[in-house]
């Protein structure tokens, strides 16, 4: 079969699911990384042979390479990387447990570093593909309690707009997708993980705001799918790509904030430089 091949995480529910079903309805395969394969075994029935889930902890580099290689060896190709596997840890900073900030780095950072690691030998073998780091508005923003989540986020789009500069020479193209809130378990299942014990009062209007953010999401998960598997098919792919009415809106007013702020500290700014040149 000569059809693509996406290596999708995170694939047993929310985008990641959606983005499974699309691709296989498109006609092409996928290998669906997930810690449960129970949510895939009918889309597995459905397409026969066109699906391989892979179940393994991708924060255990030593573990990854060789189940992936085994994978995309089976389907003799590899041509779209999407890193979608993540969750959120929330509450007030100085709240939040440090084994628990540890753990959302390596889920949303060091994980997706080592799936990249374990997939792009492959695609530089082609000199071909696409890589697809799905970030977050919350990867260009900030907002309170979300410190953890914000800061994973961040670190994985410094990486990616580096990455996309060295891959780019080599026939890889790279878009960072960074999605508003969309209508799936995801701030349910972050609710559930607020930090346990008492809160301190100075940070009340912290858990008041997570409290308000619980519900009105505007994406469509089905529709971010489609959108993913447009960008995939574009011969000249944006390095950025927000997902959503609310991701345009919130990147749109912080990049202006920031435009506004650079301007009027500009004379302050400019003043550090040496007086001569050297």
């Amino acid at each position: 079969m000569g059809s693509r091949v996406w290596l999708v995480t995170g694939a047993s529910g929310g985008l990641g699911q959606a983005l499974v079903g699309e691709v296989l309805n498109a006609g092409e395969r996928v290998i669906a990384v997930t810690r449960a394969d129970k949510p895939l075994q009918p889309l597995t029935a459905a397409f026969p042979g066109r699906l391989r889930t892979v179940s393994v902890d991708i924060t255990d580099a030593g573990a990854l390479r060789p189940v992936l290689d085994d994978a995309i060896t089976g389907f003799g190709r590899l041509d779209v990387v999407v890193n979608n596997a993540g969750y959120a840890l929330a509450g007030p900073f100085e709240e939040l447990d440090d084994a628990e900030l540890r753990a959302q780095f390596e889920v949303n950072f060091f994980a997706a570093a080592n799936v990249l690691r374990a997939a792009l030998p492959h695609l530089r073998a082609a000199k071909a593909g696409r890589v697809l780091q799905i970030s977050s508005l919350a990867g260009q923003i900030g907002a309170p309690g979300m410190s953890a989540y914000t800061a994973g986020k961040h670190a994985l789009e410094g990486l990616s707009v580096s990455l996309a500069a060295e891959l780019a020479p080599l026939g890889i193209r790279t878009t960072i997708v960074e999605p508003g809130a969309a209508r799936t378990d995801f701030r349910a299942n972050w609710a559930s993980r607020l930090p346990g014990s008492t809160p301190l009062p100075d940070y009340l209007h912290v858990h008041e705001a997570l409290a308000r953010s619980a519900g009105g999401q505007a994406g469509d998960p089905a529709r971010m799918a489609q959108a993913l598997v447009a960008l995939a098919d574009m011969p000249s792919p944006p390095l950025r790509l927000p997902l959503g009415s609310d991701a345009l809106a919130g990147i749109g007013n912080a990049r202006s904030d920031q435009l506004e702020e650079l301007r009027r500290f500009a004379t302050l700014s400019a003043s550090t430089d040496h007086t001569k040149a050297i």
